[in-house]
């Protein structure tokens, strides 16, 4: 596998696993609130907190973990800047289908 295509499969992995979280911490939060203005700002900004944490991370992963240099790509900023479009993506899908089960599974609580 190319090093610019390992950096793609890591950050869709990582997206992934964004969504998902965001999806199962966010609604914890609901239960605990009791305060509606504090509550719609902590609502929003949990999930995107957790994106942004694991796109850094998985910058750091790729470095560190699979070890890909930024010389061993095309663009060596493609490094950091690479696939965020794509990550912004599959982790709105994947928070949006991941919080559709989870709601559904508090309602039946």
């Amino acid at each position: 596998m190319r090093p610019g295509s390992k950096v793609y499969a890591t950050r869709i992995a990582f997206a992934v696993m964004a969504g998902v979280l965001s999806a199962v911490i966010n609604p914890t939060l609901f239960r605990t609130s009791s305060q509606v203005a504090a509550h719609a700002a902590i609502a929003l900004m949990v999930p995107i907190l957790i994106a942004v944490f694991l796109y850094v991370a998985s910058y750091y992963f790729v470095k560190s973990v699979i070890r890909v240099s930024p010389a061993s790509l095309n663009d060596p900023s493609y490094m950091y800047k690479g696939g965020v479009f794509t990550y912004v993506i599959v982790w709105i899908v994947t928070w949006s289908l991941a919080a559709t089960f989870a709601i559904y599974s508090l309602a039946q609580q």
